[in-house]
């Protein structure tokens, strides 16, 4: 049993499909095919079910599954504990981080990770919906701070990071906040609902609690999303770390619509199981996994709640998704 047969058994897995396996390992399919085989011949079981058009995990093959994954991800981390002893360092760290993310204690985290490796270049990317995944598998990112959505879990690490709230807001004056509980969906309609774009590419790209059939506009950022929202264009789910001074002073007011209310959108740092991690990107990932562990484990900020309000049924009919 070899590190390779291991890598290819999980990118087959992975993607279902051991053409689409070989890209990912940049390998041609048939040597691919071949790796997978010799771990079966090796082992005396088949992992893959190959009566189906895709492939499929056999019952042998789910539970194999785990335990390589385990074990790839030990290998992974002696390897990055070799190149610490050796003092192999790398120039530049990427960091994907989700839009809702809250800066303040991240940048204390890369203040001191920055100290301790002052040659090293560390590039900050933010990105939406399933960006941060995207730009983990396409390798675009040594670490990622991101939801769940669009991540190969069998392939990614990851930890629990924090859990931001996020609120529908508008501002005081905005014919929504001043037209009393609860809203009627048909009046949430007519008036423009700002949301964020996915920052990956694909016609498959999802948007999150959005409104069917209202009208709507699209924005790259969340400090754009909130400065739309606070000239009363429009209105949208912020994070409520970032509109706390805001609703604090009412001049933003939380809007009597609960289900565009994410009470814990859960953030994760995450990496790659299946390639190698430098010693500075080893030593952010450690870092965040120790704040984390510090840090409560409740939403990044907390604004008193207006009272709870009859939801309207006939608000069940938009996609159940994130503003």
């Amino acid at each position: 049993m070899t590190y390779d047969q291991l890598l290819a058994f999980l990118a087959v897995a992975d993607a279902g499909a051991f053409t689409a396996a070989a890209l990912t390992l940049h390998k041609s399919q048939p040597a691919v095919s071949k790796l997978v085989r010799n771990l079966e011949d090796e082992l005396g079981i088949e992992l893959f079910d190959r009566g189906s058009y895709r492939a499929t995990l056999s019952d042998a093959g789910r539970l194999f599954r785990e335990r390589a994954a385990a074990v790839i991800e030990q290998v992974e981390g002696l390897k990055s504990f070799a190149r610490e002893l050796a003092g192999d360092v790398e120039p530049i760290v990427r960091l994907a981080v989700e839009a809702i993310t809250p800066l303040a204690s991240l940048m204390t985290i890369l203040r001191a990770v920055g100290a301790r490796f002052p040659a090293v270049r560390i590039e900050l990317a933010t990105e939406r919906l399933t960006g941060a995944a995207a730009a983990l598998q396409e390798e675009r990112a040594d670490l990622v701070i991101a939801t769940r959505l669009g991540v190969a879990s069998a392939r990614v690490e990851r930890a629990y990071l924090q859990s931001v709230r996020i609120v529908p807001v508008a501002r005081r004056d905005h014919p929504l906040a001043t037209c009393g509980a609860p809203i009627p969906p048909a009046l949430l309609r007519t008036h423009a609902q700002i949301v964020l774009r996915d920052s990956a590419q694909g016609p498959d790209s999802p948007s999150l609690n959005v409104l069917e059939g209202g009208l709507r506009w699209s924005v790259t950022d969340v400090a754009a999303k909130k400065d739309i929202i606070l000239a009363g264009m429009g209105w949208g789910g912020l994070p409520e770390h970032l509109v706390a001074s805001e609703l604090a002073t009412g001049e933003l007011v939380v809007l009597a619509v609960p289900e565009f209310e994410v009470d814990r959108m859960e953030l994760f740092v995450m990496r790659r199981r299946d390639r190698p991690h430098g010693v500075v990107a080893s030593a952010l990932w450690d870092e965040l996994k120790r704040w984390a562990a510090a840090a409560p484990a409740s939403a990044a900020g907390k604004t008193r709640r207006a009272p709870a309000r009859r939801r309207d049924a006939g608000a069940r009919t938009h996609d159940r998704r994130r503003a």
